[in-house]
């Protein structure tokens, strides 16, 4: 199985940047998507559990990956 860092990498090297930029560019998109007023929108950041004040690349990653697995789930 993948790890996050895995992921970040594969990215990186695809779009040949760094890891680093990756990260950063992932969590200028949730924060640009957490921060959205619109009703809709926050009600489905509601469905999204996280620790901090707000969601990180990892949290967005798991919630996505849960909810496009089969019926019986992801293996953790």
């Amino acid at each position: 199985m993948k790890t996050y860092d895995d992921i970040f990498r594969q990215i990186a090297k695809k779009e040949k940047t760094t890891v680093e930029q990756v990260y950063k560019d992932i969590q200028e998109a949730i924060d640009a998507g957490f921060d959205n007023l619109d009703p809709e929108v926050r009600a489905v950041w509601k469905d999204i559990p996280f620790k901090g004040a707000r969601p990180t690349p990892e949290d967005v990653i798991s919630y996505c990956a849960l909810r496009l697995a089969p019926p019986k789930g992801l293996a953790q």
